[in-house]
């Protein structure tokens, strides 16, 4: 599973700036390990409920347990979890049709873009999920998420457009239906949870 060159480029929001969050970040809401016959990992989520945001991680690890990758992505809260709990509840293919121009080849199918000023660099991050793909056969029962950072230029209004010929560092990880309905609902409860006490939620 490969992010393809020019995939994002015409559909990009020159809203989609991201601001860079503080590093002291919350304890893991989600995290799960998986291990198959090529490869094992891990993917978490953590919730950045100042800028209403989850902070998603996908990695890969050695046989031996060893961290070799690790690719980490912002994406709306909101956004977010309407996506999941409309694969949930079935309406997701009415509300997320396929779109060859952001990159999502079925449907189902979510994409955020963000980025960050990082140590001197504009840094494009881009979260993608759809269908899993085997050549040209998807799998509706299972989804390909992806996590993938770009070298980018800033656009005027602050966007950050990536380089998709320069990759830094790309993870992905097959979801099934499943956990899908599982991390919606964890996800849900966590938002009504800090929307409920913190009855100024909307200042942020």
């Amino acid at each position: 599973m490969t992010f393809d060159v020019n995939e994002f480029i015409g559909s990009l929001d020159e809203e989609t700036s991201e601001v860079q969050p503080p590093k002291d970040y919350q304890t893991d809401l989600y995290k799960k390990w998986f291990r198959s016959k090529s490869q094992s990992g891990f993917v978490s989520i953590k919730p950045w409920f100042e800028g209403m945001k989850f902070k998603i991680d996908i990695g890969k690890t050695s046989p031996e347990g060893k961290l070799l990758s690790s690719t980490n992505v912002y994406v709306d809260a909101f956004d977010f979890a309407a996506y999941l709990r409309s694969i949930s509840n079935g309406t997701a293919v009415i509300n997320y049709p396929a779109n060859e121009r952001s990159g999502i080849p079925s449907p189902e199918g979510f994409a955020s873009y963000g980025g960050a000023d990082i140590n001197g660099k504009s840094i494009s991050r881009i979260f993608k999920a759809h269908y899993w793909q085997n050549n040209d056969t998807f799998d509706s029962n299972a989804f390909a998420w992806k996590c993938g950072h770009f070298a980018a230029k800033k656009s005027d209004t602050g966007a950050f457009i990536p380089d998709l010929k320069t990759a830094l560092s790309v993870d992905f990880l097959k979801v099934s239906r499943q956990e899908i309905c599982s991390i919606s609902y964890l996800l849900d409860m966590a938002l009504f949870g800090y929307v409920a006490n913190n009855p100024n939620w909307y200042d942020h």
